[in-house]
C-alpha cells in the first residue's frame, strides 16, 4: 500500500465539487481510514475456517458455478450456487462477518438449509444440485464493519468477494469453480479474475476462480461505472472509474495508467509482469486539486490496484506519480509475508523506476532516494528492523519499514553490480524472483526468496545483507554504498561524479532510459 509522497494533506474544510444529484461520496476521511483499514489486511480478514469434524460424505464434487444477479438499487445481489457432482457437506463465507449479511439460504425447493457453525449445511441436497441466497449489502454498508468490507458512491459499489462469495467448506483440488453476472441496464461491473474467453468482459464474460480469490484481497465493483478496457505492455488492462463527479477526463486517467504501465514495464523488459491488470479509480472529495492520497494492491483471484485519486486532480499532474507505479510493482514480486522486503524492495524500485522513465534527471532520481532513506532513519525505534517488521501494523513505523527493506535492496544492488562489473544487479534478481515464484497461490516468507536468490546468485549475498541490516536498530550507511559507484553526499545533497571509476553502475541503476 502507499500513498504519495508529493501530497500535502489538505484542509478538511476544503470546498467540493457539486454534484447534480444526491450522492454517498468517498471523503478525504473516511477514504483514508478504509485504506488504511484495508491496507492492513495483507491476506485478508479472518477467514472462516473448515469445521475438521465434518464428516467425509462419499461421491466427488468435480466443480461448481454461481450467478449473481444484482438488484438496480445496488441493495443486494441473490446468488445462485450449483455443484457439478456430489455437494460438499457445508456452504461457509469468506470471512464470520458475512454471516451477518446473508439471509434466505434454501434449496431449489425453496427449502431453508439447515445452520451448520459458520456456514449451512447441504447433506439434503442431490448430486448436481443447487442452493441460493441474498446478500445485503444495504446492510453490510450500514454495519460498524462496513469500512474494511465496501463503499459505494453515487450508482456505483465496491464490495470484498469474501462478503457474498460463498463457497464449500473444502476446496477441492484442480477444480476451478465459474462465475457469471446477471445486471441491470446500463450497469457493468469489474473483477480482476480472468475470463474463460479472454476477448469477454465485464457483463458478458464467465469468470473462472482461482483459489486464490476465495482467499486474498480483491474487489467486485459493479453499477454505473466507466469502464476503459486496452492492451499495454502485453497486458490486458481494465481502469473502471466509479460514479462520482471527476476533474480528469478519460483520455487523462488512460494517459496516466499507460506511464504506469510502461514505467513498471521497465523493469521486465519491455513487458508488465502480469497478463491482465484491473485499476480501480476512487474518486476522494475534498482534496483541493491533489493527485493521489492512497492505493493498494490486491492478488486475490488476479492482479488489481485500487487508487484513491483526488477529484480535482488535474491530468498533467497525475503521469510519473509514487503511488500507481508503486502498486503496480507489487505484481511484480511474489506474494511476500514480510513487509520489509514486500514494501521495501517495491519502494527502491518505485524511486527508479520513476527516474528511468525520465520523468526527473538522474541526479534528482538519487536525491529522491536519499531523501527517501532519511525518513527512514528519522523514525527512531528501539527495536531490530526484523522486529519493526514484524509489528508495523502496531507501531505503523512504516517509514522506517519500507526504507529499511529498501536499503537491503539498495546494498545488495550495489554489491552485484561491483562484483560483476556491472554484468548483473538486482534487475536480474528482480525478474528471476518473477519467474520462479510470482505466481505461486501462496504467501512467500522472505527468507526462502532470499536462499532461491542466493542459490541463483552462487553465494548467500542476499541472507547475508538481509540478516546484517536486519538486526540494527538503525539504518545502514547507505551514503558509504553511494559513494562506492561516484554520489557524493555533500549537507545532505546528492553530487553526482562522472570521472569516478564506477560511474557506469551508477547511470545503470538511476539514469533515465526510454
Amino acid at each position: 500500500m502507499a500513498s504519495d509522497a508529493r501530497v500535502t494533506p489538505p484542509r478538511a474544510n476544503h470546498a467540493t465539487i457539486a454534484s447534480p444529484v444526491p450522492r454517498s461520496r468517498f471523503r478525504l476521511e473516511p477514504c483514508l481510514a478504509l485504506a488504511l483499514a484495508l491496507g492492513c489486511q495483507r491476506d485478508g480478514e479472518r477467514p472462516v475456517e473448515p469445521d475438521a469434524s465434518d464428516p467425509v460424505r462419499d461421491g466427488t464434487l468435480h466443480g461448481w458455478s454461481y450467478e449473481v444477479t444484482v438488484d438496480p438499487s445496488l441493495d443486494t445481489a441473490d446468488v445462485r450456487v450449483c455443484f457439478d457432482g456430489h455437494p460438499p457437506a457445508r456452504l461457509i463465507p469468506g470471512v464470520p462477518e458475512a454471516l451477518e449479511h446473508a439471509r434466505d439460504l434454501h434449496d431449489d425447493e425453496g427449502r431453508p438449509l439447515p445452520r451448520r457453525d459458520e456456514g449451512y449445511g447441504l447433506d439434503a441436497i442431490p448430486d448436481d444440485g443447487c442452493v441460493g441466497y441474498t446478500v445485503d449489502f444495504e446492510g453490510l454498508l450500514a454495519s460498524d464493519g462496513a469500512g474494511r468490507m465496501a463503499g459505494k458512491t453515487g450508482n456505483s459499489l465496491m464490495v470484498r468477494p469474501s462478503v457474498w462469495l460463498w463457497r464449500p467448506d473444502r476446496l477441492p483440488a484442480e477444480v476451478t469453480p465459474t462465475l457469471r453476472f446477471s445486471l441491470p441496464e446500463g450497469m457493468e461491473v469489474s473483477v480482476p479474475w480472468p475470463a474463460t474467453e479472454p476477448s469477454a468482459r465485464g457483463r458478458d464474460a464467465t469468470y473462472c476462480l482461482e483459489p486464490t480469490a476465495f482467499r486474498w484481497l480483491a474487489y467486485a465493483v459493479v453499477g454505473e461505472l466507466t469502464v476503459d478496457r486496452f492492451e499495454r505492455a502485453g497486458a490486458r488492462v481494465e481502469l473502471v472509474t466509479l460514479d462520482a463527479p471527476l476533474r480528469c477526463p478519460p483520455e487523462g486517467l488512460r494517459a496516466w495508467v499507460e506511464d504506469a504501465v510502461d514505467t513498471v514495464a521497465l523493469l521486465f523488459d519491455g513487458r508488465f509482469p502480469r497478463d491482465r491488470l484491473q485499476v480501480v479509480v476512487l474518486p476522494v472529495e475534498g482534496g483541493g486539486g491533489g493527485t493521489v492520497y492512497f492505493g493498494m494492491a490486491g492478488r486475490g483471484g488476479g492482479p488489481g490496484i485500487y487508487v484513491f485519486l483526488d477529484d480535482e486532480a488535474a491530468a498533467e499532474r497525475l503521469p510519473g506519480g509514487w503511488t500507481t507505479v508503486h502498486e503496480m510493482l507489487h505484481h511484480g514480486m511474489p506474494f511476500i509475508d514480510e513487509p520489509w522486503m514486500a514494501e521495501g524492495w517495491v519502494s527502491y524500485y518505485t524511486e527508479l523506476m520513476r527516474t528511468r522513465m525520465g520523468h526527473r534527471s538522474e541526479q534528482e532520481g538519487w536525491q529522491a532516494l536519499l531523501d527517501a532513506f532519511e525518513r527512514g532513519r528519522r523514525r527512531r525505534m528501539d527495536l531490530t528492523l526484523a522486529q519493526t517488521s514484524e509489528q508495523m501494523h502496531e507501531t505503523h513505523a512504516y517509514q522506517r519499514v519500507y526504507w529499511g527493506g529498501a536499503s537491503v535492496a539498495f546494498l545488495a544492488d550495489v554489491q552485484m553490480r561491483l562484483e560483476t562489473k556491472g554484468e548483473r544487479g538486482l534487475d536480474d534478481a528482480m525478474q528471476e524472483l518473477r519467474r520462479c515464484c510470482g505466481d505461486a497461490p501462496q504467501m512467500w516468507k522472505a527468507q526462502a526468496l532470499l536462499e532461491r536468490l542466493d542459490a541463483w546468485y552462487g553465494r548467500p549475498l542476499f541472507s547475508e545483507t538481509a540478516r546484517a541490516v536486519l538486526s540494527e536498530r538503525e539504518l545502514p550507511d547507505v551514503e558509504a554504498a553511494m559513494e562506492r559507484i561516484g554520489v557524493q553526499v555533500v549537507d545532505g545533497e546528492a553530487r553526482l561524479d562522472d570521472e569516478h571509476p564506477a560511474a557506469a553502475i551508477r547511470r545503470a541503476i538511476m539514469a533515465p532510459r526510454r
